[in-house]
């Protein structure tokens, strides 16, 4: 099957028919992440089992713009419970969905495939379950990140919850075994007439262009750029520019009415890592910073783009009501004033990326009525029991950097996280440009941020809710 070919049968079964443009813009980005054969002199290329698993992906991503990114991290998500759980014992979810295009429509174990986006206020999580006959019974295999390595191991499933929504909301488009048994059909139906490709050429001209214009500022064929948010009142380039720093290559985006400002890197042809790549970039904004007197700092972002691609704007999350009421006075403790403002002085700081800020924000909390170390590090150690299950997957990551430095929770809050970040002490370090000791900082953050929240509830017995003052 050609691209051009599946992009009409997808059309028709997946996207509203009177919006053909949203599909060719999927199919546009599938081809700017390498999904898809690129240029029109590969027109007429036969789509293989994999990439034709790529563009149903795709369709994961309710936006089109984004089925590129989102076909790529489903595509590379991993089984829980490792290879002998999965689904046809297929590594990857991309392998698996390929599978089920090959098999000739004989797909008659599959129940249902559900690709999954969660979402809350920061950042967008990937996942997908398949649901299938195996020996008679009904079983389901969850997808999830390569990274959660603690999940990709033998057995891991056993106790997995598949029905589990860490994020506020997901987004989620499933597919049955009908779907998969015509397009299967249909796959091997056109490989077998084996017909020659009809199309319009003038859809590859506006890539054409994009190409030429990704070639100036460094793409090549076996390119993978890291694209960053950052926020900055340092000086801009007002049109994408690419520069050298310290022996490497970054490409600046402008910020538009679409787009933040950002900045990309090539991964492959600089030869750097990840982290090594953020911790540069952090120190290119340090300088600017420096230059102009003005705040800079780094964000989110995402690899894996063979061209440099500007980071959408941040729509920062808000609630609102229909019928607003609150009924809450003003404290009379000024301990509790300053705990309330500190708390709230770590939020802001926690929510543009600011690690050191917002760990010292939150600890002062805890400082207002345990001024000693001692004392401060014995609450932490007795409290800590009570917070540790807000959030397991916050409270995993903290574990695994305080383990490395064989501390208790007390001691290490203290001397690694406190100390480290109010002082510049020779025996606990801290580089806020460094990318791992930034991570690290944000990951105490979170754990820091429930023992503050809790130690308000606790000492000052302040209540949640919006229409009583004391806790219950």
């Amino acid at each position: 099957m050609y691209a051009r070919d599946l992009m009409f049968w997808l059309h028709e079964r997946l996207a509203d028919r009177s919006a053909l443009e949203h599909t060719q813009k999927r199919f546009e980005a599938l081809r700017g992440y390498r999904l898809l054969p690129r240029g029109r002199q590969n027109a007429g290329v036969r789509l293989s089992d994999e990439q034709i698993a790529s563009a149903i992906l795709g369709f994961a991503h309710p936006l089109p713009a984004y089925a590129g990114h989102a076909s790529l991290i489903l595509g590379n998500l991993r089984p829980v419970g490792g290879m002998q759980a999965s689904f046809r014992n297929e590594p990857t979810l991309r392998s698996a969905v390929a599978n089920l295009v090959g098999d000739g429509g004989t797909s008659s174990d599959l129940l249902r495939l559900t690709l999954s986006i969660e979402r809350d206020f920061h950042d967008e999580e990937y996942a997908a379950q398949v649901y299938f006959h195996e020996e008679g019974c009904a079983k389901v295999v969850s997808f999830v990140s390569q990274n959660a390595l603690s999940l990709l191991g033998a057995g891991a499933e056993a106790g997995y919850d598949h029905n589990r929504l860490d994020k506020i909301s997901a987004a989620q488009r499933s597919f049955g075994s009908k779907f998969f048994r015509d397009l299967a059909k249909t796959v091997s139906i056109s490989r077998q007439l084996n017909r020659p490709l009809k199309t319009d050429w003038r859809e590859y001209e506006a890539e054409e262009e994009k190409a030429e214009f990704h070639a100036r500022l460094g793409a090549r064929p076996s390119s993978c750029f890291l694209n960053l948010r950052v926020d900055a009142q340092v000086t801009w380039p007002k049109e994408p520019t690419r520069i050298e720093f310290d022996g490497h290559n970054l490409v600046l985006f402008p910020k538009t009415k679409e787009n933040s400002h950002s900045i990309s890197i090539d991964l492959a042809h600089e030869r750097i890592s990840a982290d090594q790549a953020r911790s540069l970039i952090n120190r290119f904004l340090s300088i600017m910073s420096w230059c102009d007197d003005q705040p800079a700092s780094l964000h989110e972002g995402w690899s894996g783009n063979p061209v440099p691609v500007p980071v959408s704007r941040q729509n920062l999350a808000f609630i609102t009501a229909h019928e607003w009421h609150f009924n809450r006075r003003l404290p009379d403790d000024e301990k509790l004033k300053m705990c309330l403002a500190y708390y709230r002085d770590g939020l802001n700081a926690f929510s543009v990326g600011l690690a050191s800020h917002a760990v010292l924000s939150f600890y002062r909390v805890i400082e207002t009525k345990l001024s000693t170390k001692k004392r401060a590090i014995e609450w932490i150690n007795d409290a800590f029991e009570g917070v540790k299950n807000s959030n397991v997957e916050d409270f995993r990551r903290y574990e695994e950097d305080r383990k490395m430095t064989c501390l208790g929770h007390g001691e290490y809050i203290y001397k690694k996280c406190r100390v480290a970040t109010a002082h510049a002490a020779e025996d606990a370090p801290s580089d806020p440009d460094g990318t791992g000791e930034a991570r690290r900082l944000l990951n105490a953050a979170r754990v820091i941020k429930q023992l503050a929240r809790n130690f308000i509830k606790d000492k000052y017995n302040f209540s949640e809710s919006y229409f009583e003052d004391d806790s219950e």
